[in-house]
């Protein structure tokens, strides 16, 4: 029964999780190829995430 509700859980999210952790292992290459591709790529993830969640939020009616 607690494995049922974890895994009920985690499928509901299972879409950001995804995208979190591909934004993720995108910023780990992005440095491999050195510290300002890194940075960048840091930048251009959190710029993204910024702009998704004002997208969801004026989706919901939020503020």
């Amino acid at each position: 029964m607690i494995f049922k509700t974890i895994f009920k859980q985690i499928g509901r999210y299972f879409d950001v999780i995804c995208f979190t952790l591909a934004l993720f292992v995108g910023d780990c290459a992005a440095f491999t190829f050195g510290k300002g591709w890194g940075l960048l790529a840091v930048g251009l993830t959190l710029a993204i995430i910024g702009w998704l969640s004002e997208v969801i939020a004026g989706s919901k009616g939020g503020d």
